[in-house]
């Protein structure tokens, strides 16, 4: 069945090649973004690069703007560099400085060369900043508002310069040095007396950060406390600019699909699925299952060593998949839980101790439940071929080796991403496949150690 996207796609395919009416009534119907996703969607940037030649420059500029930066930069070698420039203009400079990041730096300043001096010198102003920070996200288009005036005059300033700038919701108060020194809502200065001063307004406890403030710290600030924006400051207390929620939530989406591919052992890519090519699905993925490999030659070698115990009872083969495989859901479910609890400031390495017994008796509890059943298992599955006597040494073998496993899961996958935070290294990336590794090695040797002392006693 043809989804909504798809549908649009049919559409707008079907509207270029009629007369330019049909276009621009296509183009009115729907919002950028939905238009943004068919175009993404297209066969080929050339055909991507052709419709939005059609459509007038205001129109196309807003759709590149839900466009993934790599994918303009592909568009962008379909268009003349003029007609370029000219899109980029019409854009915010954060996303303008987003895009031509990603071009090669002949093209990148080819470009910037093209466009008008004011938009071209706030892009490259962004660029300067870090990647992934405050300062290459801000908007320097806000309004800024001095303490000595009134309600009204803000708001007949607010009329003036409101349509040249993206977020209106903040009026920012600022001295003669151009300092951060209050911060009034909208709503406050709509609300108040029009005689009455902006600085019996503003409030003076402000949320800010500065330019190298990484953008994860700055989402987790505007969710935190519930902001359209937050201002940007320099060490001197000036403004520089504004992080606006839009920008967040494009950085929450980026953050989180990071940390769901670093849990499935994957580098992240910003690239769009379908548009990587096996190769670079291959180079994603090769490092992480290449060391994982190697890391489950651990457990071949405890199977080798325990060879002769197998061969006396091949019973005891039967259940290595059953706690094997509930040890590695176990320590993955433990891993993602405290993972996350790091990513919110739930958990600190101070800590460590605590979420350690914490997560030692959860899974004394999980393996105590899960062991009951393994108990029962081994009993209906030994019925036939051993006697009482060796079903039962089996099954408390079973049983005990399934506690012990999932418990050594649970606390193993509790300390892995502490310790990864400790050494400065991403949580994420102890992830559900190394901890199925380590499980996978303790657990097999806990079993048969447990096998020898019980079945073989």
């Amino acid at each position: 069945m043809e989804t909504r996207t798809e549908a649009l796609l049919t559409e707008l395919r079907n509207a270029l090649q009629q007369p330019d009416g049909a276009l621009k009534d296509l183009l009115e119907a729907y919002a950028p973004q939905d238009l943004a996703e068919a175009i993404t969607l297209m066969d080929s940037s050339a055909e991507q690069a052709h419709a939005l030649m059609q459509m007038d420059e205001t129109v196309a500029s807003e759709i590149l703007e839900y466009l993934e930066p790599s994918l303009v930069d592909e568009i962008f070698e379909h268009i003349p560099l003029e007609k370029a420039a000219r899109l980029l203009q019409l854009i915010p400079a954060d996303d303008a400085a987003q895009i031509i990041d990603e071009l090669d730096e002949a093209k990148a300043n080819a470009l910037l060369q093209q466009m008008a001096p004011p938009e071209a010198r706030e892009v490259r102003e962004l660029l300067e900043y870090p990647e992934n920070t405050a300062g290459r996200l801000m908007v320097r288009q806000y309004v800024r508002v001095r303490p000595d005036w009134t309600a009204e005059m803000a708001l007949d300033y607010l009329r003036q310069v409101g349509s040249e700038i993206e977020t209106i919701y903040y009026l920012y108060v600022v001295d003669a040095r151009q300092r951060l020194i209050g911060v009034c809502s909208l709503r406050d200065v709509v609300v108040s007396d029009p005689s009455k001063r902006i600085e019996q307004i503003m409030e003076t406890d402000i949320i800010v950060v500065h330019p190298e403030t990484d953008q994860e710290e700055v989402a987790n600030l505007l969710s935190k406390y519930d902001l359209l924006a937050v201002p940007v400051v320099d060490e001197l207390g000036r403004m520089l600019g504004i992080v606006t929620v839009d920008d967040v939530v494009d950085i929450l989406v980026s953050e989180s699909t990071e940390d769901v591919l670093k849990l499935g052992g994957v580098e992240a890519t910003e690239e769009p699925y379908l548009r990587q090519s096996p190769w670079q699905l291959v180079q994603k993925r090769v490092r992480w299952l290449v060391f994982l490999f190697v890391a489950q030659l651990f457990s071949g070698a405890v199977l080798r060593t325990f060879d002769e115990t197998i061969q006396e009872v091949t019973a005891l083969a039967w259940f290595i998949p059953l706690l094997i495989g509930s040890g590695g859901n176990a320590g993955a479910q433990t891993t993602t839980t405290i993972t996350r609890a790091i990513a919110l400031g739930e958990v600190r390495w101070q800590q460590v101790l605590r979420v350690m017994m914490r997560e030692f008796r959860t899974g004394l509890l999980l393996g105590g439940l899960v062991g009951a059943i393994g108990i029962l298992n081994a009993l209906l599955w030994t019925r036939a071929g051993y006697p009482w006597d060796a079903q039962l040494r089996i099954a408390l073998t079973v049983g005990l080796a399934q506690v012990g496993i999932i418990t050594v899961a649970t606390t193993v996958g509790a300390c892995l991403p502490l310790i990864a935070k400790r050494l400065n290294i991403d949580p994420a990336v102890m992830s559900a496949p190394f901890i199925t590794t380590v499980v996978d090695a303790s657990g097999l040797l806990l079993y048969f150690t447990l096998a020898r002392l019980i079945v073989f006693s």
